[in-house]
C-alpha cells in the first residue's frame, strides 16, 4: 500500500469509527416527536409487486419498469419485472424506504416495505389509464384511499398555475395556506375522510400527502410566476415574506417525517425544499469559492474550489488559508452551520428540520458529487460538517450508512455483483456492435425534451469536426414518444448529423434500468473496445488522435 493510500484509510477509519460516536450521543440525546408510522418503514426492505396485463398484445408489454428514489442521497433506482406471456407478472422490488415509486405507463403506487401491491392494467387503454390497485395491507388501503380523499380536498383543480399575475400571487398563496389549515384542522381533530377504523400510519400519509401537494404548489408557484420562470432568478430578501407562512405551520411541513411518505413523487417535494427554500445550501455556494491561478498548489487549489482542509494539514498551510480569506478560514463546517442559522433566522423556525436534514443529507451524498474520483478528505470533511446539524434518527441513519458505504466502496471491500447477460445487455450490445472500434457519445432524447434538443444543436459543429476520426455520436430516442417521421423532419431541418437509433418502447425501458436513468438528456460514453467509459476518456481518445494526425 503506498503512502497516500495509507493515509485515505487511516482517515476513512478515524472518521468513520468518529462518526458513530458522534452520531450514538446524538441520538442518545435527541427528543423525536412521537409518529405512528413504524422506524422500520424509513429503512430499507422489499415489496412485492404483482398483476396482470390485460388484452396484452403478442410483442409489447413484456417488462413492467418501476422508478424508484433514495431520497437521502436523491439517486433514482430503476427496476423490471418480466411480464409473462399471459400478462400475469411478480417482482420483489429493493427499496431504501417506504415510499411512492412510479410504475411506468401505468401509475404512481405506494410500496411499503414488507407490503405486497396488485395492479391490473388494460393495454387496450392509453398509458396511465386502465389501472387498478388492489390486494391487502397497509399499500393496497392507501392506494384506494388516495384519490378519494385527494378528491374531497382538491376537486379537479390543479393546484398550481403557471402564468399566475404577480398582483394575483400573494392571495392566490394564501388560499393555499388557508386549505393547509384545514387539513392541519382536521388532522389534529381526527377528522379526514377516512373509513372508520383507519389506522394512524394510513392518516399520516394521507396528510402528510395533503400538505406536500400544497406546499408543493406554493414553491413553484414562486419559482414561475414570481421570478419570471429563471430557475436561479430568486431574491433572497423577498423570501421570508413568501414564505412567512412556515414558522407557525414546521412541525407539519418541515419537520414531518410522514412527508418522506407523500402520494405526490416526494423526490420533487424534497429537491422543491432544497432549491425553493434552503437556497443558501443549495445555491449560494459557489459566492464562496476564490479564483484559482495556474500556480496553485493542488492543497491551495482543494481548498479555494471546496473550504477543505486536507486532514494532514500543517501549520504553515493554515497560515496560508487564512491569508487567502484574509484572516477568517470559511471552512465547509463554517459553511453548512452559517447557512443552516440564515435559514432558521429568516424564516423564524425554532430548528433545521427533518426535510432541511435530508436536503444537507443530499447535499453531501448527491450522485455526481460521491463517485470514483471523489477526493476521500472532502467527504469526510462534508460529512463531518452537517453531524452537529443532524438530530434527526431517521437522517442519521441514512446518512451513517451512506458514508459506510462510501468508505467501504472507496476502499475496494465491496465485491463486484457477478454479472449475467440480460435482456438489457443484449440491447445495449445490438446498438454499439456496428460502431466497434470507434470511440461513442451515446445520448438518450425525446423530441418533447428542449434541453434535449439544444444539446444536439450545440453538437452539430463537434460532429462536423470529428466525422474523420474513429469516433461516432449516437442519438438515441424511443419511437414510442418520438416518432421517426416527426424526429427526422426535425433532424433534417436543423442539419443534425451523426447516427440516429430508434428504439422500440420495451428496449428504452430496458436500458432506463440497465443504466438507472429516467429523466433526459441523458448521456454515457463508449470506449474503441466497447466498455462503458466517462465521457473524459473518450475526450483524452479524441486529442491523441487528432496530435497523432
Amino acid at each position: 500500500m503506498n503512502k497516500t493510500t495509507s493515509h485515505s484509510t487511516l482517515a476513512y477509519d478515524s472518521i468513520h469509527f468518529a462518526m458513530i460516536v458522534v452520531f450514538t450521543i446524538l441520538l442518545a440525546s435527541v427528543s423525536v416527536t412521537a409518529s405512528a408510522i413504524d422506524e422500520y418503514q424509513f429503512h430499507c426492505g422489499t415489496a412485492v409487486l404483482k398483476g396482470r396485463i390485460l388484452n396484452k398484445p403478442a410483442d409489447e408489454w413484456n417488462i413492467i419498469s418501476v422508478r424508484a428514489y433514495d431520497l437521502f442521497t436523491d439517486k433514482e433506482q430503476m427496476h423490471t419485472i418480466p411480464v409473462n406471456e399471459d400478462g400475469t407478472f411478480e417482482g420483489s422490488i429493493a427499496l431504501p424506504h417506504s415510499q411512492s415509486v412510479l410504475a411506468l405507463d401505468i401509475a404512481d403506487v405506494f410500496l411499503a416495505v414488507g407490503d405486497t401491491v396488485e395492479v391490473t392494467k388494460d393495454a387496450a387503454q392509453d398509458d396511465y389509464e386502465g389501472v387498478t390497485l388492489g390486494g391487502h395491507g397497509t399499500s393496497a388501503d392507501i392506494n384506494r384511499l388516495w384519490p378519494e380523499v385527494k378528491k374531497h380536498y382538491f376537486g379537479d383543480r390543479r393546484l398550481f398555475i403557471n402564468g399566475l399575475a404577480k398582483e394575483d400571487v400573494p392571495k392566490w398563496k394564501n388560499d393555499m395556506v388557508k386549505l393547509m389549515d384545514i387539513v392541519i384542522a382536521d388532522m389534529e381533530a381526527d377528522r379526514l375522510p377516512l373509513p372508520a377504523g383507519t389506522n394512524a400510519y394510513i392518516k399520516e400519509v394521507m396528510g402528510a400527502s395533503l400538505l406536500g401537494e400544497l406546499l408543493s404548489a406554493i414553491m413553484e408557484n414562486y419559482r414561475y410566476n414570481m421570478t419570471d420562470g429563471g430557475f436561479y432568478k430568486f431574491k433572497v430578501a423577498d423570501l421570508a415574506g413568501y414564505y412567512d407562512f412556515l414558522a407557525g405551520r414546521e412541525r407539519w411541513l418541515l419537520d414531518n417525517p410522514a412527508m418522506l411518505l407523500v402520494m405526490k413523487d416526494p423526490s420533487f417535494l424534497i429537491s422543491y425544499v432544497g432549491v425553493y427554500i434552503m437556497i443558501d445550501i443549495s445555491m449560494m455556494r459557489n459566492k464562496l469559492i476564490l479564483g484559482t491561478r495556474n500556480d496553485d498548489s493542488p492543497i491551495d487549489e482543494a481548498y479555494k474550489t471546496e473550504m477543505v482542509l486536507p486532514h494532514d494539514f500543517d501549520a504553515e498551510q493554515h497560515r496560508r488559508m487564512l491569508k487567502m480569506r484574509q484572516d477568517t478560514l470559511f471552512s465547509v463546517s463554517d459553511y453548512y452551520r452559517q447557512a443552516s442559522e440564515t435559514i432558521v433566522s429568516r424564516y423564524g423556525l425554532k430548528r433545521i428540520g427533518f426535510m432541511q436534514q435530508m436536503v444537507l443529507c443530499q447535499d453531501v451524498f448527491r450522485e455526481g458529487r460521491i463517485d470514483e474520483h471523489s477526493n476521500p478528505d472532502h467527504v469526510a470533511a462534508a460529512f463531518a460538517a452537517i453531524v452537529p446539524l443532524i438530530t434527526h434518527p431517521i437522517v442519521a441513519h441514512h446518512a451513517v450508512d451512506r458514508y459506510r458505504q462510501y468508505v467501504r466502496q472507496r476502499e475496494g471491500n465491496v465485491a463486484e455483483a457477478e454479472t449475467t447477460i440480460s435482456e438489457a445487455d443484449d440491447a445495449f450490445q445490438r446498438i454499439i456492435e456496428p460502431y466497434k472500434g470507434n470511440a461513442l457519445y451515446l445520448d438518450f432524447w425525446d423530441m418533447g425534451c428542449a434541453p434535449c434538443r439544444r444539446s444536439m444543436l450545440d453538437d452539430r459543429e463537434r460532429v462536423e469536426q470529428l466525422k474523420d476520426l474513429p469516433v461516432r455520436f449516437l442519438y438515441i430516442c424511443d419511437e414510442k414518444s418520438s416518432p421517426r417521421e416527426y424526429a427526422e423532419k426535425w433532424m433534417a431541418e436543423n442539419n443534425i448529423k451523426g447516427e440516429h437509433i430508434y428504439l422500440n418502447h420495451e428496449e428504452w425501458l430496458l436500458l432506463c434500468g440497465k443504466f438507472q436513468f429516467n429523466a433526459i438528456p441523458f448521456s454515457l460514453a463508449v470506449d474503441k473496445d466497447g466498455t462503458v467509459v466517462t465521457r473524459d476518456v473518450v475526450d483524452q481518445y479524441i486529442r491523441e488522435w487528432q496530435n497523432s494526425n
